[in-house]
């Protein structure tokens, strides 16, 4: 995450960074145990805002949309919907970004029929092109 981290400084983008209870807390709400590269993200950054660009993630309060736990109850309730799939941020239309938890890709969802298609394997890569370019 060292490349995002730096963007983020130099740029002056908004981060809130989750702590390890907020993160403990949601893994236990939320049956996963987050991967290494995805709990890298929730310490250092937590979610991000950015120009019209904002993340979901940790470091916001329980009630706020941004917070992972609070939008993924609105989405486990849609029949279908995987587990393992956790928001990264809105594109619109009912088209979300999302990380998969278990292959660590990132996936575009199509809601409310739940349509996954892999558009990429590297986190940190994702989020430099979505914030940064």
């Amino acid at each position: 995450m060292n490349k995002l981290l730096k963007l983020i400084t130099d740029n002056q983008a908004d981060i809130l960074p989750a702590t390890e209870e907020q993160i403990a807390k949601a893994e236990s709400v939320l049956g996963l145990t987050f991967t290494k590269e995805y709990r890298s993200y929730l310490l250092n950054i937590g979610v991000i805002s950015f120009g019209p660009v904002e993340t979901y993630g940790l470091g916001v309060p329980d009630t706020s949309f941004l917070n992972i736990v609070n939008a993924l109850d609105e989405f486990r309730a849609l029949e279908n919907f995987p587990t393992s799939l956790i928001p990264i941020a809105d594109i619109g239309d009912g088209h979300y970004y999302m990380y998969d938890n278990y292959t660590q890709n990132i996936v575009i969802v199509a809601l409310p029929g739940v349509g996954i298609k892999i558009i990429c394997s590297d986190l940190e890569s994702f989020f430099i092109d979505l914030i940064f370019n």
